[in-house]
């Protein structure tokens, strides 16, 4: 690499360490932007020797981790047990359980926003409380309509809440929780499912209780109510267990009652539960990160156990407590429109912590410390088998080419949770020592995966799991396995899960052959495995580069647009990516796609092709990954076949020449080795959030799916643009934002406005072109992030004129040497 691409890169790496250090905006992301921009001029893809490379592993993940997510921004603008969301405070001595109980539904919205609801209790003369509404057709507003409405909750100090996603009973306020008894003493929220509802209504029916919804939750309810009138009103917990005796199925609950106003029941089987224990008051929650602000200590819960909860918690066992780390939890996407925006934009950030910012990979060896500690165990392991369901089991058969690519193990396979059983576990004794299972979960608590995990260790086999949330479920069962680190997601379309999931699996195959060769007495890396090693390297800015497509992106989102079946074709490496592509244009865009092999068209689906000619929607989209790589060949031939028969072929590749003929605009990511493939997901989750925009889909909260400041829309520069208004002479700078009345958004329906500055010191430049951007306000700094997807055009003059205004970075950010790029390992 030249110096001065160097020099830039190492100023790049530095200002964009300020950025993640001090979470503050400044003018660095101008400077890491253009560094980046220019340090890549001199960059190839794929002759790069790393010989010559002068950056070490951990500086290069530190570049990767904030600059590739800037300069895209730059260039561009479950059946499981996370069904539900459970929230509840005792002993918030200033009144504000109401305002915590908010908080923390905002915060797990993502578990589910088919209705909200809370319930909470005056100190004086304590009675139920309840407010709760179920979101009005396909807009997830339930959760609004409860803050709107639930003022008359202020000044309470215990309280319970509720985020629902509809198992029994439809999306009605009935069927909202909390729910109450037939005395209106007892109110509780349910997570799970009770398999014998039906039987125990039936029952409490006949004895005379009045149902008013249809839920399985209200059926606990009345039983437990009515347990405890039997019981004289004077023991809640007993009644409690006596209730959960006769229930078959899966439960966490929290419960209040009238009588006992200074205290929760909690109760856990099947589903999460953890106890936040905070200086004078206590918390529960489905997730810690529903009052990491307030607490890090936590307790989780087991399987079978029932709780009283009191703001001293003098009822606990502290000795299991334990101590959450911190989370960045946000509760708006802003500066971007949609948490899927701003989750897919900031992959090349997240799969540099997924990489430890290069403390994971070395140009040695491969460390990952939550699998060291059981290395002579693991060095048995023969068989493999991966099980995952969803995103998650799409990353899986993406490792599994990884895993026989690089021969880690005499045998690997993929299996969806939801379908693995007993057969598919060694008989023979001797086999199961040699046999382990590898378990993938983005929230660490998939029922079906946890039970996979049960019957695994049953049967006395090693099982291991990646998994990203810290603590869970499947991460405390296993006590084995590699964290994602990839941040939290707040969309329920999954996106950076998946491409961490794969950096991580891809790092536990190179470990696994890396402890292979160890065993066999090999000292020098394999071909496959040094080309994986460097892909992994190069991985974070590839990503980043991937990410610049998004105009064509949403060019092809208008080709799709109308349109009723799309299938997308992918080999080797891009067949799990085919399937994932496949899956969120399923999920955000209400479209029905298919992913296959390459190979697998003629073998039935092209019998769907139509041409423009005999469709009614016109032709068939079909979205090809042609990569050059061994299967090229076949794939460009597949691609032909579907032409020849009317189909629209949109072609994603790293090399132009193979688009010839097929696709005059075909979408070209960087080549990346055995990492490629990866790279074409990025457009495809574009592709697929720009279609959601065009249908007026909210891509962030899709129907029947489970798993916020307003960004203000301006007319302005194309570049990044960044005003830090000085605190001592805020009047110096004038600025005004004046509508233009004339016109809205066209995706979002918001006021477009025009952007007026004045400066001192610098000559008032004409605005270019109108440009769409997002535009945030945080104290006296004006950030204001380009997005030319909105754009009409751009001409040169506009960037060349965007781009005059130069701004010195300061000492501080220029002073590279002292920068620290340590990043601890993180495992189990």
């Amino acid at each position: 690499m030249a110096t001065s691409s160097i020099l830039l890169g190492r100023r790049f790496a530095a200002a964009t360490r300020v950025i993640v250090q001090r979470q503050a905006i400044q003018v660095a992301p101008i400077h890491a932007a253009s560094a980046l921009a220019a340090s890549q001029q001199s960059y190839n893809h794929r002759n790069h020797d790393y010989a010559t490379f002068s950056y070490s592993s951990k500086q290069f993940g530190l570049l990767a981790a904030a600059g590739a997510t800037l300069a895209a921004t730059a260039m561009n603008d479950r059946s499981n047990a996370k069904c539900c969301g459970i929230v509840g405070v005792v002993g918030a001595k200033d009144g504000s359980a109401r305002d915590f109980l908010i908080e923390g539904l905002t915060i797990l919205k993502n578990r589910g926003y088919d209705s909200a609801g809370i319930a909470t209790m005056p100190d004086m003369n304590p009675s139920l409380v309840i407010t709760k509404y179920a979101s009005v057709g396909e807009q997830a507003d339930g959760l609004n309509l409860v803050d709107e409405r639930s003022q008359v909750s202020k000044g309470h100090n215990i309280g319970i809440a509720h985020t629902r996603w509809a198992t029994h009973g439809g999306k009605t306020d009935e069927n909202a929780h909390p729910h109450t008894d037939s005395s209106g003493k007892i109110a509780l929220v349910h997570n799970g499912t009770i398999n014998n509802c039906n039987q125990l209504r039936k029952e409490l029916q006949d004895r005379g209780h009045v149902f008013t919804g249809q839920t399985d939750t209200e059926v606990i309810a009345k039983l437990i109510g009515e347990n405890y009138e039997k019981n004289g009103d004077k023991n809640l917990k007993k009644a409690v267990e006596q209730a959960l005796a006769r229930c078959d199925g899966s439960w966490g609950l929290c419960i209040m009652c009238t009588d006992h106003p200074d205290e929760l029941i909690v109760a856990r089987n099947g589903s999460p539960l953890v106890i936040g224990i905070g200086s004078d008051r206590t918390f529960i929650a489905s997730e810690t990160s529903a009052f990491n602000r307030y607490t890090k200590n936590f307790i989780s819960m087991n399987d079978g156990e029932i709780g009283v909860l009191r703001a001293d918690g003098n009822t606990l066992d502290l000795t299991r407590m334990q101590e959450a780390p911190d989370q960045d939890v946000q509760l708006s996407p802003a500066p971007y429109p949609h948490w899927t925006l701003k989750e897919c934009l900031e992959q090349p950030e997240a799969i540099a912590r997924a990489l430890g910012f290069g403390g994971r990979l070395t140009a040695d060896n491969v460390q990952l410390g939550g699998l060291e500690k059981m290395k002579d165990e693991l060095a048995r392991v023969k068989y493999l088998t991966l099980s995952a369901c969803g995103t998650s089991l799409n990353a899986a058969k993406y490792a599994e080419k990884l895993m026989k690519h690089l021969g880690s193990f005499d045998m690997v396979h993929s299996l969806d949770a939801a379908e693995t059983d007993k057969n598919d576990f060694p008989r023979d004794a001797t086999k199961s020592k040699e046999s382990a299972f590898l378990v993938v979960s983005q929230s660490g608590e998939t029922k079906d995966v946890a039970n996979v995990v049960n019957a695994a260790q049953e049967n006395n086999l090693t099982v291991m799991s990646v998994v990203n949330s810290v603590g869970s479920l499947i991460a405390r069962t296993t006590k084995l396995g590699v964290y994602c680190n990839a941040g939290r997601e707040n969309a329920v379309a999954s996106t950076k899960a998946f491409t961490t999931q794969v950096t991580v699996l891809a790092l536990i195959a190179l470990w696994f052959r890396e402890l292979k060769d160890k065993v066999n007495g090999v000292t020098e890396h394999s071909v496959e495995a040094q080309l994986l090693k460097e892909s992994l390297m190069r991985l974070p800015i590839c990503m980043g580069m991937a990410l610049r497509n998004r105009v064509q992106c949403r060019e092809v989102a208008m080709r799709l647009n109308g349109k009723d079946h799309c299938f997308l074709l992918g080999k080797g490496y891009g067949e799990p990516v085919a399937y994932e592509g496949s899956l969120k244009l399923k999920e955000m865009c209400y479209l029905h796609a298919e992913g296959y092999s390459g190979g697998a068209l003629k073998h039935g689906p092209f019998a769907l092709i139509e041409s423009n000619e005999n469709g009614k929607l016109g032709a068939t989209p079909i979205i090809m990954l042609i990569l050059d790589d061994a299967h090229a060949h076949h794939m460009r031939t597949a691609a032909e076949e579907v032409k020849a028969r009317g189909a629209d072929v949109i072609i994603i590749t790293d090399k132009k020449e193979l688009a010839e003929g097929l696709d005059a605009n075909p979408i070209i990511i960087p080549s990346n080795g055995p990492m490629t493939a990866l790279g074409a997901v990025m457009p495809i989750q574009l592709i697929a959030y720009e279609l959601a925009m065009l249908r007026g889909i909210n891509p962030d909260t899709p129907r029947n799916l489970a798993k916020s400041s307003i960004a203000l829309l301006v007319h302005g520069c194309s570049w990044n643009l960044l005003l830090h208004i000085p605190p001592l002479a805020p009047s110096a700078w004038r600025y005004s934002l004046l509508p233009d009345r004339s016109s809205q958004h066209p995706d979002l329906g918001y006021k477009v406005w025009d952007l007026h500055v004045d400066v001192p010191g610098f000559q008032r430049q004409q605005l270019p072109r109108p440009v769409w951007l997002h535009a945030v306000v945080l104290g006296r700094v004006i950030l204001f992030i380009a997005d030319p997807a909105r754009s009409s055009s751009s001409s040169s003059s506009s960037s060349d004129s965007a781009s005059d205004q130069h701004i010195e970075v300061s000492s501080e950010v220029a002073d590279s040497d002292n920068v620290d790029l340590d990043a601890p390992e993180a495992g189990y």
